[in-house]
């Protein structure tokens, strides 16, 4: 029994066949106005196009070369998809002479040089005044002489020579080349003419004119990438940094991301615009997917994604880094730096040890030693390996008040108050003028009921820092309770509030010596202010101001 082709109603072929051509020749003219300004739009289109026409009808031929040939060049499919498909192009139209050439050219790339010969000679038999098949099997007996694999004979230098001669000479005659030689000599006049006025106007110092000539021709060249480097170049010079990205972002774009622009757009954000980090995430992805080995990209990708405080995506970036360059030391610090903040500190530190035993360099070891002395301290509360590490962090840097002072602060947590006085004399001998070692210090002092001391120390930090609030409050304490003078008090407590009204504990200390001189009202009304804005900052025990406050009117 026969059957129809198909059960359309009658009619139906010739509007899908309609439709069909019709998308296959916007699918041909946005093609061939990639090839001549190559950009994204005229290719997605040309993809888009392509597509269509086979989702209309999959036996139209050209589409599945054309098509392969496209998502090939701009990296979405592999050279075995793109042979699968000019096979299929072969299959449903074996008199194309196109759908040959190109299946020999994709096989030629996959290095199976005799197969695309035979493809390349079919072409050339189904269409003998084709220049370009000629030309490109030339090519690829010149390849297979190359190729280390191949035998090299006599007859491949001869084809090469033979093709490479027939196809120069018949490429007069060819339509097709013809038509495309004369458009892009058009295109190349063009851009020629208006680059030589931009230069023109650059040389004498107008900047403006000649961003302007560029700018009018940018999007209709084939060269528009030229054209927006130079229009970047300008911008940086005019500090417009916003208009220079755009440009910038346009060369990445219509280079198809090539490596080294995307590289060129990174330089510029990290030196002109480095709060563009979504900008720089994508270009740092982009690398990463045309490289996947290159480490270096994943660790600027961390840090990037630490700087917007995605810590899952910073974690996961530092892993691939290793992934690559599991001995970087960089590297184990940044991922060990990642663990901390998720709180997983026992990954932190075996990757802050791995760091420290390659020890790149001593004053960055130092460093990381510090780190990893901070979670043995505040962490672990093995201050003994927090001491060590410290001592021997000193080792290997010239820099050592900020040990001295992380040591004392260490024994002035565990109260052994002469050692904590003995690290923040040694921090002081190397950074004298650091108002906190000396407010540390006099606080020490102070635990250590050396009154005259810390008041020293304390007159000391405000002397370096005027605006040293906490430094303020404590002298204030010292004087309150320790020499009981409320009076001489209130004026440091009244200076720290001024540097910082929401400083609770200094309103709670200004109440409490406002109290001690029997002023009820002043002092209540610093302990409300002290109750409103510990609401907010919660600074002390809410229930401590409150029951400070109702004592006063209790008898």
């Amino acid at each position: 029994m026969l059957k129809e082709k198909n059960n359309f109603p009658r009619g139906m072929n010739d509007t899908i066949m309609t439709k069909t051509q019709t998308k296959m020749d916007m699918a041909v003219e946005a093609h061939q106005r990639y090839l001549l300004k190559e950009t994204r739009e005229d290719l997605t289109t040309a993809i888009n196009c392509y597509i269509e026409t086979l989702r209309e009808n999959p036996e139209q031929a050209g589409a599945y070369y054309h098509l392969a040939t496209l998502l090939h060049n701009n990296g979405q499919i592999g050279v075995d998809s793109a042979i699968e498909q000019c096979k299929k192009a072969v299959k449903i139209n074996p008199d194309d002479a196109n759908a040959h050439m190109y299946l020999g050219y994709f096989l030629s790339l996959n290095s199976e040089f005799d197969e695309a010969k035979e493809e390349f000679k079919t072409a050339i038999k189904l269409n003998p005044a084709t220049s370009r098949t000629r030309l490109v099997l030339a090519l690829t007996c010149l390849e297979k002489i190359k190729s280390a694999k191949c035998k090299k004979t006599i007859k491949d230098y001869t084809n090469a020579l033979y093709y490479g001669v027939t196809g120069t000479l018949m490429s007069v005659f060819d339509k097709a080349s013809i038509k495309m030689l004369l458009r892009n000599i058009a295109d190349d006049l063009t851009f020629a003419k208006y680059k030589t006025v931009g230069e023109f106007f650059e040389k004498i110092k107008s900047e403006k004119k000649a961003y302007n000539i560029y700018l009018s021709v940018a999007d209709s060249s084939k060269k528009s990438i030229v054209l927006y480097e130079r229009m970047a170049r300008i911008a940086i010079k005019k500090s417009r940094y916003d208009i220079a990205f755009d440009c910038l972002n346009n060369v990445v774009i219509l280079s198809n991301n090539d490596p080294m622009k995307v590289v060129n757009a990174i330089e510029f954000v990290e030196e002109y615009q480095s709060d563009r980090i979504n900008e720089l995430i994508d270009y740092y992805t982009i690398l990463t997917n045309k490289y996947p080995e290159l480490s270096k990209c994943y660790y600027e990708l961390g840090h990037l994604y630490l700087k917007k405080d995605e810590k899952i995506n910073a974690l996961s970036a530092f892993k691939l880094a290793l992934k690559y360059d599991e001995d970087n030391p960089y590297y184990q610090n940044s991922l060990a730096y990642a663990y901390v903040q998720l709180e997983q500190y026992d990954s932190a530190i075996e990757l802050y040890k791995k760091a420290l035993e390659t020890n790149p360099n001593d004053e960055w070891s130092s460093v990381v030693a510090q780190a990893l002395a901070t979670i043995y301290h505040q962490v672990k509360g093995n201050s003994e390996a927090a001491i060590s590490m410290l001592q021997n962090s000193l080792l290997l840097t010239q820099n050592k008040a900020q040990i001295h002072e992380a040591i004392a602060d260490i024994y002035y947590d565990m109260e052994n108050l002469d050692n904590a006085i003995e690290y923040y004399n040694l921090a002081l001998k190397d950074d004298d003028n650091n108002p906190k070692i000396y407010s540390r210090l006099a606080m020490a002092y102070w635990e250590k009921d050396c009154i005259e001391k810390s008041i020293i120390y304390y007159s000391r930090a405000i002397e370096l820092d005027s605006t040293y609030d906490i430094a303020y409050n404590n002298l204030g304490v010292v004087f309150l309770d320790g020499l009981g003078d409320a009076s001489r008090a209130i004026e440091y407590f009244k200076t720290a509030v001024e540097i910082n009204p929401n400083y609770v504990l200094a309103h709670f200390n200004l109440a409490r010596s406002h109290e001690v001189l029997g002023e009820k009202i002043i002092a209540a009304k610093q302990y409300q202010k002290a109750i409103n804005i510990n609401k907010i900052h919660k600074e002390l025990d809410q229930k401590l101001i409150e029951e400070r406050l109702y004592k006063l009117f209790e008898t």
